[in-house]
């Protein structure tokens, strides 16, 4: 069966992404690796709540997708790594590989972020 990938043309943005280094500086503060921009991803604003027993808490702001195909260049994604978009800094907090519905190749990624 063949899955199409995203369509291009739904692909309008581009974000620029900093992979977290697992060491710290002298002074207890993150490192990132250079920056690297990802053409032909889509970033869409929307508020993802999870709520428990005693609170009501924004787990996400966004969601961007990064296609297998048209999407370049696709870096290993990290949480807690940095994603520039539009000039606004954000956190990536989830990464969801959505796979092929009959092989065990990802079709695509889901970048949760705040």
């Amino acid at each position: 069966m063949y899955i199409k990938p995203l369509p291009k043309s739904w692909l309008i943005h581009s974000i620029t992404y900093a992979r977290i280094q697992e060491e710290k500086d002298d002074f207890g503060n993150s490192q990132y690796d250079d920056p690297v921009e990802i053409m032909f991803v889509r970033f869409d604003p929307t508020t993802v709540f999870s709520l428990d027993n005693t609170q009501n808490k924004i787990v996400a702001e966004g969601v961007i997708f990064v296609d297998k195909v048209n999407s370049s260049p696709i870096p290993k994604f990290v949480e807690e790594s940095s994603i520039i978009f539009e000039g606004r800094e954000l956190t990536l907090k989830k990464i969801v590989p959505c796979y092929h519905p009959t092989k065990n190749t990802i079709h695509h990624y889901e970048l949760e972020v705040i």
